[in-house]
């Protein structure tokens, strides 16, 4: 009986052997076929697309222009917008941050806000005059 159940003993082992064997094949050789780096690349491009177009969908926030004035420099003060650094002229359109009251051209503060929604010299929030907080501003004349 020795020999039985050695033989029989064996051949369960084996049979085991060949089934995990099997099986360790059959799980690295799924019914897809593995996904090149070009077509990962393509589903990335596609998924960041996808998104790109449903933001564009919900529409840009609409930025209500700042106020601006025409620059009027007192006690021959040079004053220059910290943003392009250049100098402020005498009636050149400038805008200022209602919070703080800094003052900078028109255009390169409208830029500035659409990307950041600070003052670029002390970080204070940029408040748009009539918006829902009710920020009302007086316009400065030579405010740096």
């Amino acid at each position: 009986m020795d020999v039985n159940c050695a033989t029989l003993l064996f051949g369960a082992v084996l049979v085991l052997g060949i089934a995990v064997f099997c099986c360790c094949l059959c799980a690295e050789r799924p019914d897809q076929p593995a996904e090149s780096p070009e077509q990962r690349v393509a589903r990335a491009l596609a998924a960041r697309a996808e998104a790109t177009l449903a933001a564009q969908a919900a529409g840009p926030p609409v930025l209500r222009p700042l106020p601006y004035f025409p620059y009027a420099a007192h006690g021959g003060v040079a004053a220059e917008c910290s943003i392009c650094l250049e100098p402020l002229r005498q009636w050149q359109l400038c805008s200022e941050v209602p919070t703080c009251r800094h003052v900078f051209h028109r255009e390169c503060l409208g830029a500035w806000a659409r990307s950041n929604g600070s003052c670029p010299m002390c970080r204070a929030k940029i408040i748009v005059p009539g918006s829902s907080d009710g920020v009302a501003v007086a316009v400065a004349d030579d405010v740096v």
